[in-house]
């Protein structure tokens, strides 16, 4: 595992970068995407993948993702083993997370849950696996299959108990165990009924409990992008993302693949990392001509809060090492 000393020395380096505006940049990026699948058993309400061409929905195969964590364990903090679909319909997962979590790197999963059966919870536990997060919106039955269609709450919520049973017999506090839920229409916080469900996973284990702000999905949901001051998007300084078939993409938000940088079976990523489109991307948000990019012309990303140039809703997250 990575030293803390290095990683916030890169944080600054980086942070240094983006704030001069440098359209190549020095240091490699410290946080990184895996696409595991972008298939997914769920057609959520607010999710783009319902949407994506099912001919561009497939499994990484073997060499790609081997490639891709092998050149990532010298650069990468932080793995995130999840993008556009679910990650648990691969049906290599767990030893996608086994070899990932070998290496001197964080790695995170997040999923849906309702694959996660006791044998496979097991397995995770036992991975090295840092940190699983489950997607839950929703806070009642009711809400929850209504917003995550074809979920069962009552199945997911016992999943999830499996796994933190899984952990506790394995006496092991890792990975951190968390639930993410999206705030939709301006809902922030459970209530009620809805806050003991969570106060009795809290008692079984259950590290987090994470409720996001919504984003617009680079566009795919219109809103009032420009409520906010332009703020220079922080993540073409400090990530890339592999999609499922090796493309590199410089932005979580870009569900469609709208602007791909390369692909990791043509160039290493250090190399894709500083390459003429990424360069070009860099230049154009510095200088606000973020029209000439589709993934970024109607993102919300680009109007928001911030401190010293730095969105206020992922700073506190970005310095503890507690990012999604």
């Amino acid at each position: 595992m990575t030293s803390r000393i290095s990683y916030y020395h890169r944080l600054w380096q980086l942070y240094r970068s983006y704030r001069r505006n440098d359209a190549v940049v020095r240091f490699p990026p410290a946080r990184l995407w895996i696409e595991l699948s972008a298939r997914c058993n769920l057609r959520c309400v607010m999710c783009p993948n319902r949407d994506f061409p099912e001919d561009q929905k497939g499994d990484m195969g073997w060499p790609i993702f081997q490639k891709v964590v092998d050149e990532a364990e010298g650069f990468a903090f932080e793995v995130s083993l999840h993008h556009r679909g679910e990650s648990l319909l691969h049906p290599r997962a767990l030893e996608f997370i086994r070899y990932a979590a070998s290496k001197r790197m964080r790695t995170k999963l997040h999923t849906n849950g309702s694959l996660l059966t006791r044998g496979l919870a097991e397995g995770i536990v036992d991975s090295g696996l840092s940190r699983i997060s489950f997607s839950f919106d929703g806070f009642t039955r009711k809400d929850y299959e209504k917003i995550r269609r074809g979920g069962d709450f009552e199945q997911v919520v016992a999943n999830i108990r499996g796994l933190l049973e899984a952990r506790k017999k394995a006496g092991t506090r890792s990975p951190v165990v968390a639930v993410e839920a999206i705030a939709l229409s301006g809902r922030r916080k459970p209530g009620g009924k809805e806050t003991s469900l969570f106060q009795e996973l809290r008692r079984e284990g259950l590290d987090e409990l994470v409720v996001k702000e919504p984003h617009n999905w680079a566009g795919y949901w219109k809103s009032g992008r420009r409520s906010m001051p332009y703020t220079l998007c922080t993540f073409p300084w400090n990530a890339l993302l592999v999609l499922w078939n090796g493309d590199v993409s410089p932005c979580s938000q870009d569900f469609f693949g709208t602007y791909i940088l390369g692909n990791a079976m043509e160039k290493p990523l250090t190399e894709i990392w500083n390459d003429e489109p990424m360069r070009r991307l860099r230049a154009g948000l510095s200088e606000r001509r973020f029209e000439e990019f589709s993934s970024c012309s109607d993102c919300d990303r680009l109007w928001r809060d911030t401190f010293l140039g730095i969105p206020r809703e992922y700073l506190r997250r970005l310095i503890f090492r507690r990012l999604p």
